[in-house]
């Protein structure tokens, strides 16, 4: 023996590890019927592989999870009496496994993610799942979406508090080794918003605090109860939202994982009153034309403003400012310079809260 270390050793190649025979320590359930997986725990099962497993002498499928666990199934034939893993230095035999019942007790091995806002998904793992009526967070029922033999899915309750997951199934009821952490998101609050006015399609900025935060964010914004379709959380102090169509004049709301902010200011939703505005030159050089109203609100076409505009270096340059007459056409004259010309009436708020909405004229070329 020493010569063959010695050879070993003049080859440079390393003795092998000695062998173990298996050790079992526990398994759960500690009954079951045929069919039921059971978790068996213990050392050397790697070491070399425990290549056989059985109940009382019934072989049983099994797989080696690691060194120091396997799970196996119950198998038809099995009777009450000890399991054995044996590998090539040996066999290991628990105490008793029974045979018997109609279910077999559940088993939880893990669960994903370890931590959460109410509301979060969580997917639990283990064995003997199926039909489970039950899952609790540190006591608190929750909802069930999902479950197999395998895995069970469940949203964090409100009321949860960190503390154990509890699973239960017609075959018993399993508890967590680890303990699931519910993270409290605070209260948002809402200090101001701007403006303070405007029609449907507005983008406001709403400042406030607690909008996000480590593992949450705001999940939805509300003009006068109407969700806003598109909101940007800027930071936590910090969001940008656009009035929704159907929009009407109350409190914007902020709804995070912590609650429900509330505006004590109210948001004015102002009617759009949608305009155009048209252009024609007249060579060296006039520009003419005339904001209509769809609505035919005379307030947003009498004695507006018209910026003439040319087009310069990819960029739009006023060139000449106007006001309209009391029938909204304008006239106005121009330096004689050949480019594409258009005419733009800027959006205004009325004094009654109304919004003459923007508008530009189609392009015009002027040539000489």
């Amino acid at each position: 023996m020493v010569g063959a270390v010695t050879a070993l050793f003049l080859l440079g190649l390393a003795a092998p590890a000695s062998a173990a025979t298996p050790v079992i320590t526990s398994f759960t359930p500690t009954i079951g019927p045929v069919g039921c997986e059971v978790i068996i725990t213990g050392s050397n099962f790697q070491n070399p592989v425990v290549t056989d497993v059985d109940f009382n002498s019934a072989a049983a499928a099994f797989s080696v999870i690691s060194d120091g666990e396997i799970d196996a199934v119950v198998p038809l034939g099995a009777t009450t009496g000890p399991i054995h893993a044996t590998n090539a230095s040996g066999t290991a035999t628990s105490s008793t496994f029974t045979v018997g019942g109609m279910h077999c007790a559940p088993t939880i091995r893990l669960f994903s993610p370890i931590s959460g806002l109410v509301g979060t998904s969580v997917t639990i793992t283990g064995t003997n799942l199926s039909g489970a009526t039950s899952v609790t967070f540190n006591g608190v029922s929750a909802a069930i979406t999902s479950n197999t033999a395998t895995q069970v899915v469940a949203t964090v309750p409100t009321l949860a508090t960190t503390g154990p997951i509890r699973l239960v199934t017609p075959g018993g009821t399993a508890t967590s080794s680890t303990n699931f952490t519910v993270i409290t998101a605070p209260l948002p609050t809402i200090s101001s918003f701007t403006p303070i006015s405007g029609p449907v399609g507005t983008s406001v900025a709403i400042t406030g605090t607690s909008f996000s935060g480590t593992g949450f964010t705001t999940t939805a914004v509300r003009f006068n109860l109407v969700p806003a379709t598109t909101f940007t959380v800027g930071s936590s102090t910090q969001i940008t939202a656009t009035v929704p169509p159907s929009a009407t004049t109350g409190q914007i709301s902020v709804t995070t994982p912590g609650g429900i902010a509330i505006s004590t200011a109210t948001f004015t939703v102002s009617k759009l009153h949608a305009r155009s505005v048209s252009l024609i030159l007249l060579k060296h050089l006039v520009a003419r034309g005339l904001v209509s109203v769809t609505d035919g609100t005379r307030a947003c076409a009498s004695k507006v403003s018209v910026k003439i505009q040319r087009l310069s270096s990819g960029a739009w340059y006023t060139v000449k400012s106007t006001t309209t007459t009391s029938t909204g056409s304008y006239g106005v004259d121009l330096r004689d310079v050949v480019g594409k010309y258009r005419a733009k009436a800027p959006a205004v708020t009325l004094p009654s809260g109304g919004v003459c909405g923007l508008a530009e004229s189609p392009r015009v070329e002027h040539r000489h």
